[in-house]
């Protein structure tokens, strides 16, 4: 019994393979969707002590820009305790805390709508004797359309790549 015989072709197509390989590998790297990871829980912007207890305050996403801005307060707090943040341009919004998740962490979010620094003032104690705390944040404008949709720009990528090895395999 013989075997058929092959061409010899130097080579090339295990070449070819081993480069549609790896196109494949690096061109399915485009296909990994990349959004937006809300499991960060954010950036702690305050430490302190209230009511002899450590506390701390956390806005969240690590970046802000303009949309929803989370501040979590983590530590002791009054049920009448809000939130206040303010622009330079004269916008103005309070919101009180709900509670959070997690044990001892509670939860104030805003509708920013303006790019820049926001001061923010918190107080954990309503109308208490303890002094609020108070701190700067700066919002970025916000995330560019293009970055929300760089998915569907790529997809066809990887399908070429499918689309060229599927037509050289009926090729050869």
């Amino acid at each position: 019994m013989t075997r058929p015989k092959r061409r010899n072709d130097g080579g090339r197509n295990r070449r070819w393979c081993r480069w549609c390989r790896w196109y494949m590998v690096l061109a399915s790297f485009l296909a990994m969707p990349v959004s937006q990871v809300e499991a960060d829980g954010g950036v702690v912007v305050w430490t302190g002590t209230r009511s002899e207890r450590p506390a701390a305050v956390v806005v969240s996403p690590p970046a802000p820009r303009v949309g929803v801005i989370e501040i979590a307060w983590v530590g002791p707090r009054d049920p009448a305790a809000e939130a206040i943040v303010r622009h330079a341009g004269g916008t103005r919004m309070r919101s009180g805390f709900v509670d959070a998740r997690i044990d001892g962490e509670f939860k104030a979010s805003f509708e920013i709508a303006v790019p820049g620094t926001w001061s923010v003032e918190i107080d954990p104690d309503g109308d208490g004797v303890a002094v609020p705390v108070r701190f700067d944040i700066v919002v970025g404008g916000p995330i560019p359309a293009w970055r929300s949709l760089w998915l569907p720009l790529f997809a066809w990528v990887p399908l070429v790549g499918v689309g060229l090895l599927a037509a050289w395999r009926r090729a050869v």
